[in-house]
């Protein structure tokens, strides 16, 4: 089974630091697993738990980093 992306944020935590805040979530895959990752381009006071996500590949300091967006159904 290919792996779809999607998810939902199982449980959330914000990080404060000087250069600036970032989620820490635990996201439930549709597939079954749980692994750790950030939500991106939303507020992290806006990422709650139950909130419905899709996998994305970043790359932060020439490294590939997976991360999450929110995502709402129907959406391509």
């Amino acid at each position: 089974m290919e792996p779809g992306g999607q998810g939902e944020v199982y449980s959330t935590t914000i990080v404060r630091q000087k250069a600036g805040d970032y989620t820490v979530c635990l996201i439930n895959l549709a597939e079954g697993p749980r692994l750790m990752s950030r939500v991106v381009d939303v507020p992290p006071e806006d990422v709650h738990i139950g909130m419905q996500v899709k996998a994305r590949i970043d790359t932060i300091d020439d490294q590939p980093l997976l991360v999450f967006t929110p995502y709402q159904e129907g959406q391509a």
